[in-house]
This record gives structure tokens, C-alpha cells and sequence, in this order.
């Protein structure tokens, strides 16, 4: 794969959807966990933003071009990447963290879930 073959509309148009029902739903799902302290709600927060990975991942991979090893590592790359600068960019003005705050080790190592769903996605999306 070169950087040619790499469809980027289609990627940030992906990315972007991704992102806006995984911030959405993680918001609802956080104040609802705030206001019940309920394990169902715990639960649901955190398997909402892998399933939001999971489900545009294979939407995705679905009709792609190529779904090969190095296609798939750089969406799940550029995916993540795209969204801890999201993250970063919201977070003072929705959680009133500073930006920083995006960028801590437990982030980056909960990424990895995300990145293995997109992984999971592909192989499914490619039968």
C-alpha cells in the first residue's frame, strides 16, 4: 500500500462518524452512570467506544479497497490518532481538564482495545 492508494475521505468521513456516536454515547452513558451508580451503566460505558470501533470498522472494511495488514494498521493508527486530538481539543471545554489530560499512559493503553477491534472488524468485514 502507498500513501496513493490510501482513501482519506473516506477514512476521516468513517473516523468522524465513529467519533461522534462513541463522544455521544460515552457522555450519555457517563451521566447516567452519575446519577444511578449502577454496574449495568459501568458496564455499558465501557464496551460503548470498542462496539462504535467495531461496528464503523467493519462498515468500513466492508466495501475498502484493500483490506490487507498494512491498509488495516494505518486506519486504526490514523483513527486513533484523530481521536486523542479530538479528545484533546474537547476536553477543556467539556470536562474542563486541561488538554493534556488526553495524552496520560491510561489513554494510550485503553486504545488498545480500539485498536483491536478495528483489527477484528477487518477480518470479519473480509469473508
Amino acid at each position: 500500500m502507498n500513501i496513493h492508494e490510501f482513501p482519506v475521505k473516506r477514512v476521516l468521513a468513517f473516523w468522524l462518524l465513529t467519533f461522534a456516536c462513541a463522544y455521544v454515547s460515552n457522555l450519555f452513558l457517563y451521566t447516567i452512570y452519575q446519577i444511578t451508580l449502577s454496574w449495568w451503566a459501568f458496564v455499558l460505558l465501557q464496551a460503548a467506544t470498542p462496539l462504535c470501533y467495531l461496528l464503523f470498522g467493519w462498515l468500513y472494511f466492508r466495501r475498502a479497497v484493500s483490506n490487507d495488514w498494512a491498509h488495516r494498521i494505518a486506519l486504526a493508527m490514523v483513527w486513533i490518532a484523530l481521536t486523542l486530538l479530538a479528545t484533546a481539543v474537547l476536553m477543556q471545554p467539556v470536562y474542563g481538564y486541561p488538554w493534556t489530560m488526553a495524552f496520560t499512559a491510561g489513554i494510550l493503553k485503553g486504545q488498545a482495545i480500539n485498536v483491536a477491534a478495528v483489527f477484528v472488524a477487518a477480518l470479519v468485514a473480509k469473508k
